[in-house]
């Protein structure tokens, strides 16, 4: 599932649909991309992630969730391999281990 700010243009808009298109090809089951979590078809907890566009809108909401941001995703796609999850403030790194 995608979480994107409301108020963003066409162009950023037309970049956030791609990236559920190159996830999907990156052999994800099924992508969801919502401009608000509101909109999600469930809760973020039943989402194997939750990305954000960039770790400065991390919100507590989403603390139930694993929230990575989408510079970590491209991260992991340059690395070749899956690198540790972000610690968001209030959380420790043992919460954040698989």
């Amino acid at each position: 599932m995608f979480v994107q700010l409301p108020g963003v243009d066409e162009k950023a808009q037309e970049a956030i649909n791609a990236v559920a298109r190159i996830i999907l090809a990156m052999g994800a089951e099924s992508v969801e991309a919502v401009t608000d979590i509101q909109h999600a078809s469930t809760g973020v907890s039943a989402f194997d992630f939750v990305i954000i566009r960039e770790a400065s809108h991390y919100f507590p909401e989403l603390s139930n969730a694993t929230t990575v941001h989408w510079n970590w995703v491209k991260d992991c796609l340059i690395a070749s391999r899956y690198l540790p999850l972000p610690v968001w403030p209030g959380e420790s790194e043992e919460s954040q281990d698989l």
